[in-house]
Order: structure tokens, then sequence, then C-alpha cells
């Protein structure tokens, strides 16, 4: 049965909407506009970092997240781009994935000034309050280029909220 002209309208809608979370996710992180990036997730979600920062799967605090990214990307110019988006949707709640490069640059004196990252998110949301959130972000990648020491992981405000982030008690249970 193909579906009627409403039915099409509503998936493009429902799809743009949420592609819409994912580009004012990364156009966020590159303005810095931590409203705008927190208004991106649920209240709480699951966030698997793992490949990039060894860490297993938690379940966080969006506030907390956001204050996360701000801290480690702050002192960095970024600019992410996203592509060959692929959603599916059951209902309120989706499944896509998004490819990504994510571009940082700082000028040092250790190294190159540029990291990149090229891969993608597998995410999953849901429509809360009549809004696409998103409640498990999956950061992957297939290769990454450039100089890991523009992030300083031995900045005491980071240490804070990498260990409230990823505290054993926010893991999620396999």
């Amino acid at each position: 049965i193909n579906p009627s002209h409403a039915e099409m309208i509503e998936a493009l809608w429902t799809r743009a909407e949420i592609e819409k979370v994912m580009l004012n996710f990364g156009r966020a992180l590159d303005r810095g506009d931590w409203t705008l990036y927190r208004s991106c997730f649920a209240d709480r979600f699951r966030v698997n970092f793992e490949r990039l920062t060894g860490q297993p799967e938690v379940f966080v605090d969006a506030d907390l997240w956001t204050r996360f990214a701000e801290i480690i990307l702050s002192p960095v110019r970024r600019h992410h781009q996203y592509s060959n988006f692929s959603v599916t949707v059951d209902g309120d709640k989706a499944e896509a994935i998004i490819y990504m490069v994510a571009r940082h640059w700082k000028p040092t004196d250790g190294g190159a000034a540029e990291y990149t990252q090229n891969g993608w998110y597998e995410n999953s949301f849901a429509r809360i309050d009549g809004r696409w959130k998103i409640t498990r972000l999956l950061h992957t990648y297939q290769w990454i280029t450039g100089n890991g020491g523009l992030f300083d992981f031995s900045d005491p405000k980071l240490i804070e909220v990498m260990g409230q982030v990823f505290a054993k008690e926010n893991r999620v249970a396999l």
C-alpha cells in the first residue's frame, strides 16, 4: 500500500526536524552556543564516546554534558559537518546515522595546530513535548588526524567535570 500524500509530508517533516536537531547540535558546538546545544538533548540521555575516551557508555544529565562540552571545546576553534543522514522513525522514537567530520584548531608550539575526526553518530531520538531530542549520542570514527594534544586534559575544571560525567554510577548496565 502506498502512503498517502499526508503520510509522505509527515514523514518528510519528521525527518527534517530530526536532521535540524543534528544541524543545531553542530552549529551550537561551532559557535559556542551552549543554550542551543543543550536544547538538542532530553533532560537525561545516554552518551557513548567510548571509542574516543575509553570510558563506557553513561546515562547523564544534559546540563552536565553541556558543561563538559563547553569546557573541553571552548579553547579550540571548531567546525563540524554532517552528511549522509539515514533516519528511521517509529512513532515518537527514531534512530539515525549521521556522517561527521569534526575539525578542531588551536595555535600551538607542540605539534600540529589541527585535529580532525572522520566518522559518524548513531543516535536515538524521541519526540518530547512535541520536539525531537537526542536520547542517545553514540560517537564513533573511522580515523583521526592531527594533534590530540590540542585538548588540555590536565585542566582542573575538565578533570572535575569528566569525573562527574563518567562516574561509575552513571554507567549504563550491559
